[in-house]
């Protein structure tokens, strides 16, 4: 007896649920792009949200951070590569406490 095998790939659940689906999506698609222009120092950040002309990355490594803040006309430089990230000017990188060095 075989069961059905449901593609959650393509999944679109309605409400504030999907938004962030479809938020998680964009945000996904905008990493990829990113990783082609960012230095591989800088390849540990991932992009987490984009507010107003704002870019927030997290990553778990903090001696990325204080070289990404060193550095941050290099990062900013890379982020504008990225056609639909021409408007921002700021770059702010988190911490992710919760991380693979924090298990």
């Amino acid at each position: 007896m075989s069961e059905k095998i449901t593609n959650l790939s393509k999944f679109i659940p309605k409400g504030a649920l999907g938004q962030l689906f479809q938020q998680a999506r964009a945000l996904n698609h905008l990493n990829e792009q990113l990783s082609e222009h960012l230095p591989e120092q800088f390849a540990l950040l991932s992009l987490c949200t984009i507010k107003d002309n704002t870019a927030t990355f997290v990553t778990d490594n903090q001696a990325i951070i204080f070289r990404a803040q060193k550095q941050n006309t290099v990062l900013l430089s890379a982020i504008k590569q990225v056609k639909s990230l021409t408007h921002i000017e700021k770059v702010v990188i988190k911490i992710d406490l919760k991380g693979p060095l924090h298990k």
